[in-house]
């Protein structure tokens, strides 16, 4: 008996989503054991799937179309596309705060994750406010109902053993991972790998998951590639250069050599690099050890340190947080506020030239909580703290904090050395090279490619 395989790429209104997609579906038809379907949304949707916010009919239009185009060029079954239907309005209760919508659930399966990590994203907000986005929710938990009645019409009449979906985070994907991990059913997610020509399949799990992404770690160095200590190395030398790797790299505009404004190298300087909260904080894999946020972190350690005119800290906002910024969301507002409330405090915003590899090279320490910037201090030399969780903690990358005062401890530690560069391979070995090289999606860019011959372009 074969194995039936249903696949709903839901959202996928972007170039690399469609090859991925095509580079999935080709490799399962590939296998004769396999007999596979695929789930059309069909325009079912009345309520917002993801990031098409206002629901525009020509946004749906061309997220869904490539994909029926890459099934018809390489003649998928017809009978095997499975169109979903819409589903009556539900009324869903009230939500009181983030905690109570990330756990609502809805007929016996959890609704919140996806739509609360959802609205995250689009605020670039931890903390948004639960009530002026009750509404935007629901309507996300409205596109979930749709998308969890028809797996559950489907999975009856052809009784899958397994799901795969794109990413199963936002909320026209998330139902697949739900509905699988409740009907004990096989689930795969696939999303881009270390280059855009790659494909990274995960069984079971999600990319969003901590522990997932550690033992991704853990396979890939231990293989013990020939190259991996080379391939690690090239890994720092373009991410320092600002390179393309799968994405823009956020310093390729910063200013070569550039350091704040009066930086005193006569102080003792240390450089603490943040990251955005919205990204991990509805994930449970990624809560801090022991705070909050990492925002308490770094007030604690300003609270500390404030009457000690020698230190000088430098907080490198994220880039990725520009955006942020123009929002005045919750983390940028704290920012902020320890800013002018702390005179030891030197805030470089999100959109600043400052070279971010000067700053490194010129403080004495470097502090995180989540940044990939720990490894990348160690590798090039200088002693890095970790007070938080990061995907590189189990190779004594950095020195590993594991409460307030074990991170005073470190920062108050004359003569700190580096840890040994090569502890920070195995997370670039990994960085440069996870994922599949894909067999029939070519592509140097995220906006353009080829599927067997099918040019593929974003609008």
């Amino acid at each position: 008996m074969k194995k039936r395989i249903l696949v709903f790429n839901g959202h996928a209104r972007a170039t690399y989503r469609w090859g991925l997609f095509g580079e999935i579906i080709k490799r399962l038809l590939e296998n004769p054991d396999n007999e596979v379907f695929y789930m059309d949304c069909n325009g079912s949707i009345s309520t917002p799937c993801g990031f098409n916010a206002k629901k525009h009919v020509g946004y749906c239009y061309y997220c869904n179309r490539p994909c029926i185009k890459i099934l018809k060029h390489i003649n998928f079954d017809e009978k095997h596309i499975l169109k979903m239907k819409k589903q009556p309005a539900q009324k869903f209760s009230d939500l009181s705060d983030i905690q109570s919508a990330i756990d609502f659930n809805y007929d016996g399966y959890n609704y919140g994750l996806g739509p609360v990590s959802t609205v995250m994203t689009l605020t670039r907000d931890y903390a948004f406010d639960v009530k002026k986005w009750q509404k935007y929710i629901k309507k996300f938990f409205q596109t979930e109902f749709t998308v969890f009645k028809n797996l559950d019409f489907f999975h009856s009449l052809y009784n899958f053993d397994e799901i795969h979906t794109f990413n199963g985070r936002v909320p026209v994907m998330y139902p697949c991972v739900e509905f699988a991990r409740k009907n004990n059913l096989k689930y795969v997610v696939y999303e881009v790998g270390s280059k855009v020509n790659k494909l990274r399949i995960i069984e079971n799990s999600v990319p969003h998951d901590f522990y997932n992404l550690k033992n991704e770690i853990k396979y890939l160095w231990e293989k013990n590639a020939p190259d991996r200590e080379e391939l690690a190395e090239k890994w720092f030398v373009e991410r320092r250069k600002g390179m393309f790797q799968a994405f823009d790299s956020f310093t390729k505009d910063q200013q070569k050599d550039l350091l704040p404004a009066g930086f005193d190298n006569a102080k003792e300087n240390f450089a603490y690099f943040n990251s955005s909260i919205d990204e991990v904080m509805a994930f449970d894999s990624w809560k801090h050890p022991f705070a909050k946020t990492e925002n308490e972190i770094i007030r604690a350690m300003l609270e500390r340190y404030k009457n000690d005119e020698n230190k000088r800290f430098y907080l490198r906002v994220h880039p990725n947080l520009t955006r942020a910024k123009k929002k005045n969301t919750t983390q940028m507002r704290e920012l902020y506020e320890l800013k002018n409330e702390y005179k030891n405090l030197i805030l470089i915003e999100p959109d600043a030239k400052i070279d971010t590899y000067a700053l490194i090279e010129a403080c004495d320490k470097v502090l995180v909580s989540y940044s990939t910037v720990g490894a990348e201090a160690t590798y090039w030399g200088k002693a890095a703290i970790l007070a938080g969780k990061a995907p590189y903690e189990d190779y004594n990358t950095t020195y590993q904090a594991n409460s307030l005062e074990e991170f005073f401890e470190y920062i108050e530690t004359k003569d700190l050395e580096p840890k040994p560069k090569e502890s920070a391979y195995p997370y670039a070995y990994y960085c440069e090279t996870f994922g599949d090289e894909c067999r029939y999606y070519t592509t140097d860019s995220r906006k353009n490619g080829s599927f067997l011959g099918m040019k593929l372009a974003s609008r």
